[in-house]
This record gives C-alpha cells, structure tokens and sequence, in this order.
C-alpha cells in the first residue's frame, strides 16, 4: 500500500484533510457502496483512509467531532479527496500541521532514559494544566544550558570513537572503502577520539588559511548583490517536501544532549544560507561542496556545546574554504539563521530537506543524509522545541552584536593586515619608480 500525498488545514472551526490519490479508479456515479473506500475515526485524535493502492493513517494534533465520517468530496482536477470536520473545542489552535512525519506516527515522549506513550485520550484540561506549567517554568537559553551539563557528566556526554546526530554511530567507515573517508576532513572518523576532533580541526583550518585570498576579497570585494539578497522562505512546505516527509522513515530518537543539537542545526543552516547567497537561490553543482566544507559538523563531525564556539567555527570556515571569503558576508549569513529560526519550524524543515536533497544526488555524500539529517528532519517534528529556538535568537543576537569580532577567529588577523599594506606599499613605490624611469627614458630620447 502507498501513503498518499496529504495535507491538513483549519479554520477557527474545522479541520480540513486534503488526501491526493491520482490512481484511484473512482466515480461519482459508481453504484458500489463508498465506491471501495474505507474512512473512520477510530478516535477523536486519529483518521483513516483506505482506497487501494492508498493507504493513510494520522493522529490528529487535535481532537475532531465524528458527525459523517463517509461525508466527504472529490476533486477531479486535482484527484484529491476533501474531508472537514469539526473542533471539538471551537478556536482551539492545532499546532504542526506541516510535521508530516509525527501526524504519521503514533506519539511518544522520549527521554535519554525512557519512551512514555502519550495517551492520546487526555481530556483538554489536562493538556492546558500540562501547558500552563511549562510556560510558567520555561527557562532561558542559558538556563537550559547550565541544567543540561549539570545533569549529565561531561565525560559521559560523548563516546569515545563515535559520530553522526547524538553520536549514535561508530564504525560506520570500516564497511566502505578508502574513498568515502576522502571527502571528509576528518578521514578517520573511526580512530580519531571525538575528544580529539577539534584540536585536528583548528590546527587545518590554520594550515588551510590564505591570507592573500581573504585580504583581497576584505578590501576588494564589491559585489553588493550578495550582501543585499534577500532569503527566499516560506511558511509552508511545497508538495516535494510533502512527499519527502511521509516517506521518511520514523523512529524513536534517544537524545542525550539536546545542547549539541540545537548548536549543530546552525551550523547546519549557516552553511546552507552561505550557498544561497552565493547561488542567489539557485543551487548549482558545487551547493553539495559549499554545505559540506562550511559546516564543521558535517566535515569533521564535530560536537559544540556552547553558542560562541559554533557561531566561530562558521565565520573561520568562511575565511579559509570558500571561493568568497568575507568576515561580513559571515556576519550576514549568521543573521539569515536568525532569521529562519524566527519563522518557526517549518522553515528550518524546508532548509534541511532541500539540503537532503543535494546531498541524495552525490556519489558518497548521500552518507551525510545518514549520519545527519535524516534524524534532524525528524527531531524537528518531534523534539525540537519553539520556546528554545525563540530563546536562543535572543542568544545569538547577543553573541554576535558583542562578542563576535575578527580578532576572535584566532587568524593572526592583525600581522597579517599589516603585511599585506606593507606589500601594497612596496609594489606602489615600484609602479612609481618604474613611471619616473620611463619618463626620464623618453626625455633621453627625445
């Protein structure tokens, strides 16, 4: 059976389920009774749907009110199936219409520790005292992160040898030859210590650094076009995301720590928002390498437990690997994050399926997809939390207006500027002497 291409939308009243089924041999006039089709409300909080060869089963954000669960419409120009029903408590908000892959799969709340399944016969009052005292304890971004390393023992955070989201894999490469590992910095994610993972980081990048690419482009880069593009973003996920989504794999995530999470999804998207920059919107073939190289996390499989550290290891990769290497295009792309942090999660799941995307089509980076962001497109929809990206937008706004400089990179920013007016002075002064030899040359002549 085949889940369908589907979508929810309401009213302060309704919700409404749009369910596209383009090879169902359906008519109106049919003398079969429900022409084949199967439609229940096995709960308040589920619908179904059968009509071979689809099959779709959800668990409503919300609860419905089953007046005629066989009432329904068809659209012949779209083969889509049209099914309202009604709240069953008026103007009441249901939230995550677009996490496709949770409204597939049956709730559970998940700790490092234990999964508790989530009755999904809770009456009404008791998920509002339930929200009440979230909101009345919600913490601040720091707060939250001084309560996630005081609960967990640093030396227990991270495995010794392992990678990938919430380190979960180890010995992955062992299975692939010699030529998967070369496209990663890292090319031996299965012998280097993920202690040992940024120190190696650093100590490349320093290698990698040329001071004559980032200096021209510091003072001779004047393409406005980059700074001034504007993000392309939507609210909504278009039917290709729609599609990618129900058929993304579910499974339980076991996460413990959710600081590294949050801090890997900018690194995620900071590198993603550079290429769209660069491409102006329109990914072309070295998109795949732009993401890549740019992010620490997936490069080197790297792991940030603090906000400056992140947002560092995004501007210094900008001033070493990419074709444009510019401390202020950093500065703008850091803000693009902020950005799509503020327009909630269904931007964030847009930026890493199109990313999902890209990597799909390449020949070993597929892996990536695996080791990443497979299971980030599914903690978005399940764990992620609005409240803590809301709180770390404050935070990284902050970090980025009064903490994040040049200087901070560790680039030898200062010697390095210094050296370059030095060579321009020298070859100004060679110019002039070659202008004043040539002048007298041709006074001789004449």
């Amino acid at each position: 059976m085949l889940i369908p291409r589907f979508s929810l939308t309401q009213t302060s009243t309704q919700l409404l389920i749009t369910v596209r089924c383009p090879y169902v041999k359906f008519s109106s006039s049919s003398n079969e009774e429900n022409n084949g089709i199967e439609i229940d409300l096995p709960s308040p909080n589920e619908f179904y749907f059968a009509c071979k060869p689809y099959y779709l089963h959800l668990y409503l954000p919300g609860r419905v009110i089953d007046k005629d669960a066989s009432n329904y419409k068809y659209d012949i120009d779209t083969s889509s199936f049209c099914f309202t029903y009604e709240k069953e408590t008026k103007n009441e908000q249901f939230e995550n219409l677009d996490m496709l892959t949770t409204l597939l799969n049956k709730k559970a709340k998940v700790s490092s520790n234990k999964i508790e399944e989530i009755d999904n016969d809770l009456t009404n009052e008791e998920e509002e005292d339930d929200e009440e005292e979230e909101d009345e304890d919600e913490p601040l971004w720091n707060q939250m992160r001084q309560l996630e390393i005081d609960d967990q023992p640093k030396e227990n955070l991270i495995s010794s040898y392992s990678y990938g989201f919430n380190h979960q894999y180890k010995d992955l490469f062992t299975t692939f030859d010699s030529e998967y590992c070369l496209i990663f910095d890292n090319q031996s994610p299965d012998t280097l210590p993920t202690s040992s993972i940024r120190s190696c980081r650093l100590e490349q990048e320093q290698s990698d650094f040329n001071s004559e690419h980032y200096l021209a482009d510091k003072y001779e880069l004047n393409d406005e076009t980059i700074f001034d593009y504007k993000l392309i973003l939507e609210d909504q996920l278009d039917e290709q995301d729609r599609d990618d989504l129900k058929n993304l794999k579910y499974k339980q995530l076991f996460i413990d720590d959710q600081i590294s999470i949050y801090l890997g999804l900018i690194d995620l998207l900071y590198a993603f928002v550079y290429d769209q920059r660069i491409t102006q919107g329109e990914p072309c073939c070295e998109s795949s390498w732009n993401i890549h190289k740019l992010s620490s996390t997936l490069s080197w499989f790297d792991t940030f437990t603090d906000l400056p550290s992140v947002l560092i290891a995004c501007c210094r990769r900008t001033l070493i690997y990419p074709l444009i290497r510019s401390f202020k295009l950093a500065k703008k792309c850091l803000l693009d994050v902020i950005e799509i942090f503020s327009m909630g999660k269904s931007t964030i799941l847009q930026c890493l399926l199109q990313m999902r995307r890209l990597f799909l089509d390449e020949e070993h980076r597929y892996l990536l997809n695996t080791l990443y962001l497979n299971d980030y497109c599914l903690w978005i929809q399940t764990e992620c939390q609005t409240k803590w990206l809301n709180s770390l937008v404050e935070a990284m706004k902050h970090t980025i207006e009064y903490e994040l400089d040049e200087n901070n990179l560790e680039l030898n920013f200062e010697e390095k500027t210094f050296s370059w007016k030095v060579t321009l002075h020298e070859i100004s002064d060679t110019d002039d002497d070659d202008d004043c030899s040539s002048s007298s040359s041709d006074k001789k002549n004449c």
